[in-house]
């Protein structure tokens, strides 16, 4: 049995050659066709690979969606340690910009998958999990920053504050818009919101020496 035409790999399409060639015809995929009605065996189709080879790239198929989310967390941890003098909410606005920065590319890949998040249940129960531990590396900073546990309720309150702000502004995000607009946006609604915030941290913790 011969594939859906709109799923073969087009004779002008070169085959998907790397990690990051298959998560760009894989996330194209997805969003056309949507996230529950597309298999593995389809994405490989697109990508001129076979099920083997996807499978070497990505554990799961919600891994396409998930795997650069994790790393831009792990990134956004590295960019939390950079500074620790600088004070608290500029330390965390700074640091969100800077990983989205590192994460995002030319093609819009890492920024289109968001548009899945809403309208995949598939992804829903995934969703969550990644989502806790974005919010829980920002959270064990100012736990770390202000001498409290991580579940305490000012390194919760900030750390759900800033991951509800950055969410807010991914959803804003339209594929027409340059990456720079939203990075742009995004410290912005940061500094707003880092700055409401600022009453619930101790002084030490609100201003430096080394403030920029």
């Amino acid at each position: 049995m011969t594939e859906p035409k709109e799923h073969r790999r087009g004779p002008g399409r070169p085959r998907a050659t790397t990690r990051e060639a298959v998560e760009r015809v894989a996330i194209e995929l997805l969003l056309r066709e949507g996230f529950d009605r597309v298999s593995v065996d389809e994405i490989a189709a697109a990508a001129g690979i076979g099920r083997t080879t996807f499978f070497r790239y990505f554990p799961a198929k919600a891994d396409v969606v998930w795997a650069a989310f994790d790393e831009a967390i792990r990134q956004l941890e590295v960019e939390l340690a950079a500074d620790p003098a600088r004070p608290v909410a500029a330390a965390i606005r700074d640091a969100v910009v800077a990983s989205t920065r590192h994460a995002v590319d030319d093609h819009g890949v890492w920024l289109e998958r968001f548009a899945l998040l809403d309208t995949a249940p598939g992804l829903r129960a995934s969703a969550l999990e990644h989502w806790a531990t974005w919010q829980s590396a920002v959270a064990a900073f100012v736990a770390a920053r202000t001498g409290t546990a991580p579940t305490a309720v000012v390194p919760a309150a900030i750390a759900g504050a800033i991951q509800a702000t950055y969410v807010a502004e991914l959803r804003s995000w339209d594929v027409g818009d340059a990456p720079e607009e939203l990075l742009a946006r995004l410290a912005t609604s940061l500094t707003a919101v880092g700055t409401a915030l600022e009453a619930l941290l101790p002084a030490s913790s609100r201003a430096s020496r080394t403030a920029r």
